[in-house]
């Protein structure tokens, strides 16, 4: 996706808006010193988020700042504040949301999306990429403000002596590369990984060298402890002695385990003794409860004989005590003969319950006898087990540990031998290696033909600007700058020739990522590429280089937008507006102006004489 600025505007309370409006191609913004040209620019900075404000809204009256661009999709509006940290965005583009924007990323995060992944969307990064920042592989986002330096000119850096392009902080150098290289090729480097600093890193090697030495010492002294305590077995066939310790306590084991099974048996014919006494001793209980009833039988039928005996020995009234009448004695039935039946039977029953009750008794007496003799015997072999057999195991098995510590005891002194000399062999590897960490040197992966494009169209671009006495163009990759002749523009010319050569190497640049990037930003800007330039010759004569740079932007308008800020008097006579230019002037008042558009100044009522 490629996108062109169509319009800027400057607005404020009671102000007449001040806009600028733009073509696809080259645009020129003319006009006198104070005018108004550069504030043109500082507003679209703003509006692109780069800088905080774009001119003093006390002093001149404007607050807010409005810009708009065109894209393959549609037209997309965004609205900036002074004073505020967020653009609005209005847009008609599916990828591109409408909304609030941040204009910078907060370190909790933000809640809005970010204004810098919206210009890199337009380029055509989709997904925000994590540049290598650094010698070192650590990274940081790919910033719009960083790339914007490769194609915004500004005035004040217009006549810098070294290269345009870089960053004014050396550091930010590995940072500015990788983000060139992202825009060539598209690669981040994935694969590399952030490392310490040098000095981090000898830090923290001689860190882990003072650890494993404390450490290879603490187990020297455990190793020697535990010589120590293996030299009481010196005189021992260890495997041996531990083996016949085994030996035994199989043996043991074994007699304890026969021992425990016989007492089971024993137990398990306690249990049936148990169960016929308690059979024997129910009905031992249950005869006992018997004889009591036959005893009680035995003396109420005896009662009851002695009583009709006792009865019919006793003489009989004949008459009544009370009339002295005669009395007929009734007849009466005796029970003696029934009685002495009944009483007959039940002691011969008691006979042989007596009977009955001597064999019970007499199997109890032999059941109980079984029990006491079973268990005295399992007594004997429960006491067997706790007082012979167990501590005899018990004994032989502190034997055998006794004998497995000091294998173990042995393994640990060699383990603790073979580790500590591991270390030593790690250790003295670090020691000779090579301390310095591999660097990240971003101008190994440029495309094998980087140096030579720039070459060639850095000199197409100087004849086509007539540049004087040219010879040869050479790009030196080391101060990123474009050597003329052999010379540094510093030392071939003088400072009036440096912006010239330093748009000379932004239009080399905008060429190459046109022609041969993976993202092409599809815009450059400059200000003021003629300052200071005094060739001596007249400027609109076809050899003049002032001249031919001009004619070069009215020739080259189809790689993108230019947008050219001059003072009015460095402009060549050229008609642009007949090769499709646009040119806005910022006159002052000083003089009716031969352009189409044109009027006092940028913003209105703040610029005057």
């Amino acid at each position: 996706m490629a996108f062109y600025i169509t319009k800027v505007t400057a607005t404020g309370t009671g102000k007449t808006p001040a806009t600028v409006t733009f073509n696809k191609g080259l645009n020129i913004i003319c006009g006198v010193s104070d005018s108004g040209k550069t504030c043109v620019l500082k507003c679209i900075q703003f509006a692109m988020g780069v800088i905080k404000k774009p001119f003093e809204k006390e002093q001149t009256g404007y607050d807010s700042v409005s810009l708009d661009i065109m894209t393959p999709g549609g037209p997309i509006h965004l609205s900036r504040t002074v004073g505020k940290n967020v653009v609005n965005v209005v847009s008609q583009i599916r990828s591109i949301d409408g909304g609030d924007y941040d204009v910078e990323y907060k370190s909790n995060g933000n809640k809005n999306p970010v204004l810098n992944e919206l210009w890199l969307k337009l380029i055509g990064i989709k997904k925000l990429p994590m540049i290598i920042k650094n010698q070192d592989f650590a990274r940081q986002r790919l910033s719009w403000k960083t790339l914007m330096g490769l194609f915004w000119l500004k005035e004040q850096e217009i006549e810098n002596p070294k290269s345009v392009l870089l960053p004014s902080s050396p550091t930010q150098n590995p940072y500015f590369f990788a983000s060139l290289l992202y825009l060539l090729t598209g690669n981040e480097f994935p694969d590399m990984e952030e490392h310490d600093k040098d000095e981090i890193s000898k830090a923290k090697k001689e860190a882990v060298r003072q650890f494993v030495n404390g450490r290879i010492s603490q187990m020297s002294k455990k190793r020697e402890e535990l010589q120590k305590a293996l030299s009481a077995y010196s005189d021992l066939d260890v495997e041996e002695e531990m083996q016949k310790l085994i030996d035994n306590l199989s043996e043991t084991e074994a007699a304890i385990a026969a021992a425990t099974e016989e007492s089971k048996d024993l137990l398990s014919n306690l249990l049936d003794l148990k169960e016929k006494e308690a059979e024997n001793q129910i009905t031992y209980s249950h005869f006992k409860s018997l004889k009591s009833q036959y005893t009680a039988d035995i003396k109420r039928l005896s009662f009851i004989v002695d009583g009709e005996v006792h009865f019919h020995s006793v003489d009989k009234n004949k008459k009544c005590p009370f009339c002295e009448g005669n009395i007929r004695p009734a007849e009466r039935k005796s029970y003696i003969d029934a009685s002495r039946a009944e009483l007959n039977r039940i002691i011969t029953q008691l006979q042989g319950l007596s009977e009955s009750e001597e064999d019970v008794i007499s199997s109890l007496n032999e059941v109980r006898g079984k029990i006491l003799y079973l268990e005295n015997q399992r007594s004997e072999i429960e006491k067997l087990i706790e007082t012979e057999l167990t501590p005899q195991s018990n004994k032989l098995r502190e034997g055998i540990q006794q004998y497995r510590s000091y294998i173990q005891l042995q393994q640990e002194s060699t383990v603790l031998q073979n580790v500590s000399q591991e270390w030593i062999v790690e250790l003295q590897k670090q020691e000779s290696e090579d301390s310095d960490n591999p660097k990240f040197k971003p101008k190994e992966h440029f495309p094998v033909d980087f140096n030579t494009r720039i070459n060639e169209i850095a000199y197409s671009i100087l004849v086509d600007c007539k540049y004087e006495n040219l010879n040869t163009a050479h790009f030196n990759m080391g101060t990123f700058d474009l050597e003329i002749n052999g010379y540094a523009k510093e030392d071939s010319h003088g400072k009036g020739y440096w912006a010239f050569i330093n748009t000379v190497v932004g239009l080399t640049f905008r060429q190459y990522l046109h022609e041969d990037a993976v993202y092409k930003p599809g815009i450059f800007v400059v200000d003021t590429p003629l300052l200071g330039l005094d060739q001596g010759v007249d400027d609109n004569a076809p050899t003049s280089m002032r001249t031919a740079l001009f004619q070069y932007f009215i020739d080259n308008q189809s790689e993108g937008q230019m947008i050219v800020v001059e003072n009015t008097k460095d402009l060549p006579e050229l008609d642009y507006e007949a090769s499709g230019a646009k040119v806005i002037e910022f006159t002052q008042g000083k003089y009716k102006s031969k352009y189409k558009e044109s009027r006092y100044g940028f913003l209105h009522d703040v610029y005057s004489n």
